[in-house]
C-alpha cells in the first residue's frame, strides 16, 4: 500500500473526499485499520490533519511552497511509522511536531527571502468556511501575529503560533511540545509580553491570555 498524500496543494484545492467527512472513526482506530491495509482510513487521517499542518508550517516557515511540501512530508513520516504509532485519541500532537520540527529546518537562512506574509495569511484562510467579515478579521489575526514571530525565539513562537494560529488548548499543546502545561501558560504569557509592542498598533486584536493561561516563572 501507498500512502496517496502526493500533490499537496492539489489536495488542499478541492474539498475534502466524503470518505474522511463521513468517516466516524477516531484516530487510533484510523492508525489501526491503515496499518492494515485499509488506504481510506490512511486518506481520512489526511484529510483531517492536512490544512492545519499546513497553517502551521506556513506560520513558521511563511513559505506555501515549503508549506506544501512540509504536509507532504509530515504524512510520509507517518506513514512509515504506521507501525508503532499508538495514539491514545488523536494524532495530532504527534503530526504537529513532526510539521514543526520540518518547519524549523525549512526556515530561511539568513539572506533568504521568504514569501510575502499577505500572502502567506491569504493562503492560511483559504477553505476556511467562515462568513466574509470572519474571514477577514481572522486573516488580518493571523498576518499581525505572523509578522511578529520574529521577535521571539523558536520555543515562545512555537506556544503562539500553536495557540492563536492552530487554535490548540493548551493541554495539547504541552503534548506536542513536550513539555508541562505550567511551562506552556509560562512561555505563552512571556511571548505575549515580549508582542505587545509589535501589536499595540491593532487596539481590536485580542491576544491576551485568560487567566487562567497566565503564569510566571519558567522563559
Amino acid at each position: 500500500m501507498k500512502p496517496s498524500i502526493q500533490g499537496s496543494k492539489r489536495r488542499r484545492a478541492r474539498p475534502a473526499s466524503a470518505v474522511a467527512e463521513g468517516d466516524g472513526r477516531n484516530d487510533r482506530e484510523l492508525v489501526y485499520a491503515a496499518r492494515g491495509g485499509d488506504e481510506r482510513a490512511f486518506d481520512a487521517l489526511f484529510y483531517r490533519y492536512r490544512d492545519g499542518i499546513y497553517r502551521l508550517s506556513l506560520a513558521i516557515t511563511k513559505d506555501p511552497q515549503a508549506a506544501d511540501e512540509i504536509v507532504v512530508d509530515t504524512f510520509a513520516r507517518a506513514y512509515r511509522a504506521l507501525a508503532r504509532l499508538e495514539p491514545d485519541d488523536t494524532l495530532r500532537p504527534w503530526l504537529y511536531r513532526v510539521a514543526i520540527n520540518e518547519s524549523y529546518d525549512r526556515r530561511p537562512r539568513a539572506g533568504g527571502t521568504p514569501s510575502s506574509l499577505d500572502d502567506a495569511a491569504e493562503e492560511v484562510t483559504a477553505g476556511e468556511e467562515r462568513s466574509p467579515s470572519a474571514l477577514a478579521e481572522r486573516e488580518e489575526t493571523r498576518r499581525v501575529v505572523i509578522a511578529a514571530l520574529d521577535e521571539l525565539d523558536e520555543k515562545h513562537r512555537t506556544v503562539v503560533v500553536l495557540h492563536y494560529l492552530s487554535e490548540l488548548a493548551l493541554a495539547e499543546i504541552a503534548l506536542v511540545v513536550g513539555s508541562p502545561v505550567g511551562t506552556v501558560k509560562s512561555r505563552l504569557h512571556y511571548a505575549l509580553r515580549r508582542l505587545r509592542t509589535h501589536l499595540s498598533a491593532h487596539p481590536g486584536l485580542v491576544v491576551e491570555p485568560s487567566p487562567s493561561e497566565r503564569a510566571t516563572g519558567e522563559r
